[in-house]
């Protein structure tokens, strides 16, 4: 299943993370389809394996797209669809990669420290309860709450991008093969073999560090180009003051394909 913004050809298609956050996107897609005047696909996940999702997206593309299309992936979706573009390098043009998880188990560890820095005192103590098995009823009923505040900086217009559905099965059986393909150098791998143009862009307060998608690809040998936002959590489309300055990058590589070099 789709969702198609604007009007064909479609030439940007949209991923959304989770796995498993259904419909994520549909706030950043109306406004990606207004702002660039080029018809946006949403794809919406249906399948509960990395395969079953690959081949799902590739016939959301093919049934959509007529010509080879910019590939944004959001959180998880980052690296979806990087490991479609890998198998389908003929459909793609371009990937951008936003709040992309950290390639390399080394980092994941700084992924809670960094949520923690996000948090108030009060917070932050709820946080270490959840961590250790210690939290109240009272705190489970705060919980998407909590990790709101600890993932974003300023989020604005919350309902325009409030997600359809949560799948939790889909959400526990892509993740745990997702996990897998980072800890056995798979997904690296999948990385390295592209030969798309990769664009990241990630929060400065993003609690995935952007060091953990920037260095693994550096160390091997992979060209990408990197902007990272300021007062910016996980998902710059929402956030209130790095919305205006992500969008501008996207129209640049979207409408002008502009290099990093071309910018400046």
């Amino acid at each position: 299943m789709v969702r198609l913004y604007g009007e064909a050809p479609y030439k940007i298609v949209l991923v959304h993370g989770g796995p498993g956050a259904i419909g994520s996107l549909k706030g950043f897609a109306k406004e990606l389809a207004n702002l660039s005047q080029i018809g946006v696909v949403e794809a919406l996940q249906s399948k509960y394996s990395i395969h079953e999702l690959i081949e799902e997206l590739y016939h959301q593309i093919k049934d959509n797209c007529s010509d080879k299309v910019t590939l944004i992936g959001h959180s998880w979706g980052a690296w979806l669809a990087a490991l479609f573009a890998e198998k389908y390098a003929e459909r793609i043009e371009q990937i951008i990669l936003i709040g992309s998880g950290p390639l390399e188990d080394k980092y994941v560890s700084e992924i809670g420290v960094r949520r923690f820095q996000n948090l108030s005192e009060e917070d932050g103590a709820m946080y270490q309860r959840l961590l250790h098995n210690q939290a109240t009823e009272e705190d489970m009923k705060k919980i998407p709450g909590l990790f709101e505040k600890a993932d974003n900086y300023c989020l604005e217009n919350r309902e325009e991008h409030k997600t359809d559905k949560t799948d939790s099965k889909m959400h526990n059986k892509v993740w745990s093969e997702a996990a897998m393909l980072r800890t056995n150098g798979a997904l690296l791998t999948s990385f390295r073999n592209l030969k798309s143009k990769i664009c990241i862009i990630q929060g400065q307060a993003d609690p995935h560090p952007v060091k953990g998608v920037t260095i693994p690809l550096q160390e091997n040998g992979v060209l990408c180009e990197t902007y990272v936002l300021e007062k910016c959590g996980h998902s710059p489309f929402m956030e209130k003051y790095a919305k205006d300055e992500f969008y501008k990058i996207l129209i640049r590589k979207l409408v002008r394909g502009d290099t990093e070099n071309d910018m400046k």
